[in-house]
């Protein structure tokens, strides 16, 4: 088996990338910090292309700046727990700024994802999302 951070082109060079990022998973540390970004990259470009997903349109929608007639109630109930988000990256000073990148992650996942909308809780995994894909939101959706 050979071992790659990044996959190999066509189906069975995918399966084989997979195959080789799970046995990594079940090494004693798991998945290295410096993987994560690209295999979860990946994993989540793979799901976009498999569902035919229009992602640019979709990444448009989510992260319009204009106001959504939902938007303000999401926003509100999003704000409640955004001090609770206890990760590295949302304390310290630029602890404002991470948290209104996390309300923007939040706020385009509620808009995506209608039935579901935003829970409590959703901030403590966007934030471990959002801390792997290094503060960049459009990577973090």
């Amino acid at each position: 088996m050979r071992f790659s951070v990044e996959p190999y082109p066509g189906d069975s060079g995918f399966s084989q990338w997979h195959d080789a990022m799970r046995m990594v998973a079940r090494l004693a540390g798991g998945i290295p910090n410096e993987f994560r970004n690209k295999l979860w990259s990946t994993l989540a470009n793979r799901h976009i292309q498999s569902r035919k997903i229009r992602w640019s349109s979709t990444l448009k929608f989510c992260l319009n700046e204009k106001s959504n007639p939902d938007d303000e109630a999401l926003g509100e109930q999003i704000v409640k727990d955004l001090h609770r988000t206890g990760c590295s990256l949302f304390s310290g000073e630029d602890s404002e700024q991470n948290q209104a990148l996390l309300k923007q992650v939040l706020l385009a996942f509620a808009r995506w994802n209608k039935d579901v909308g935003y829970c409590q809780g959703f901030n403590m995994l966007a934030a471990i999302i959002l801390e792997v894909m290094n503060g960049d939101v459009e990577d973090a959706l």
